[in-house]
């Protein structure tokens, strides 16, 4: 009877564990955001001085205003892309059968080969997501959509990798510059231990098996990544972001570091409260940005009355697995 007792007593500690571990974060609370800066210095990105002016008190109140979290952002630490990458190589080792098994080597694929890899990721979303994301009318075989995208994908992926890089040899794995690739951070996303929000100046190339159609329909890019992770408390997730496409865009630096404390805030609601992206309300802070339009994205949230997100997430879906 008292070994059945303990069993029980056993069962109900583990059963309140988990309750509390699935308990939402509360709003009366403080939570620390830590941040990194990953930084090759061969291609634009923010200054010190901008970094400070983002993440400041504003940054917090505007995080409150809106999802009504309180957040600290704490400006870790900055990292030179070269070095990070060097003492991080495990990464590339240790996930060696995922690069193998996902990778797209946009530089040696024929056409024939990338139009399955297209199609196979168009297969895994709705034909209306199509529609919004392509513009194709319903009920367009993928297979056109497949064939038409390949060319301009294809290219402008190779458009960046053939731009003049700093000291490029030493990033490369054999010819593939893998640190510029969506794959690589995601693989990287799980060995943060600290910093919940990474931002890097490099573009990110999302050339692998089973990619999002929405970073198809961006040219094969991605500006974010949204991942699990276990080991950040509480919010479990950390989000690698690129200014590469933002800095890129034609905007008046004080009105892009806005845009950006903006895209942060959307960032926060991903990973806290885990709202959903969607195309269906603009005037949102979770409505999507369409084809690195930061501009008119922060025009319809800025110049409009914000609507309130109206669904979360239950995972951050993601076609790789390990």
């Amino acid at each position: 009877m008292k070994y059945l007792n303990n069993i029980i007593l056993l069962f109900f500690i583990f059963f309140l564990s988990c309750q509390k571990s699935n308990e939402p974060l509360r709003k009366d609370k403080i939570y620390d955001v830590n941040i990194t800066y990953i930084e090759d210095d061969g291609i634009i990105g923010f200054e010190p001085k901008d970094f400070i002016d983002i993440f400041d008190d504003d940054l917090s109140e505007l995080t409150y205003n809106i999802l009504g979290y309180k957040i600290k952002y704490n400006l870790k630490n900055g990292i030179s892309a070269h070095k990070f990458y060097n003492d991080n190589r495990k990464i590339i080792t240790d996930n060696s059968y995922i690069f193998r098994r996902d990778f797209i080597d946009i530089k040696n694929i024929d056409y024939e080969q990338l139009k399955k890899d297209i199609l196979y990721s168009l297969s895994n979303e709705t034909r209306i997501n199509i529609k919004k994301l392509f513009g194709y009318e319903y009920g367009t075989h993928l297979n056109i959509i497949a064939e038409n995208i390949a060319p301009s994908y294809r290219e402008s992926i190779l458009n960046v990798w053939k731009s003049p890089v700093k000291n490029r040899n030493e990033l490369l794995v054999g010819s593939r510059l893998f640190i510029f690739t969506s794959l690589y951070w995601r693989a990287a996303a799980s060995e943060f231990r600290d910093s919940s929000i990474i931002i890097v100046n490099m573009p990110l190339t999302a050339n692998y098996r089973g990619m999002p159609a929405k970073y198809i329909a961006d040219g094969g890019f991605a500006d974010r990544i949204a991942a699990e992770n276990y080991h950040i408390k509480p919010c479990k997730s950390v989000s690698i972001i690129s200014t590469y496409q933002l800095l890129n865009s034609d905007i008046d630096n004080e009105i892009r570091k806005k845009i950006f404390s903006y895209y942060i805030v959307q960032t926060i609601a991903m990973m806290f409260p885990k709202y959903d992206m969607h195309t269906d309300e603009k005037h949102s802070i979770m409505s999507e940005i369409k084809g690195f339009d930061y501009a008119d994205w922060y025009s319809n949230i800025v110049n409009f009355q914000l609507k309130t997100p109206y669904k979360t997430i239950k995972e951050y879906k993601d076609t790789i697995k390990k």
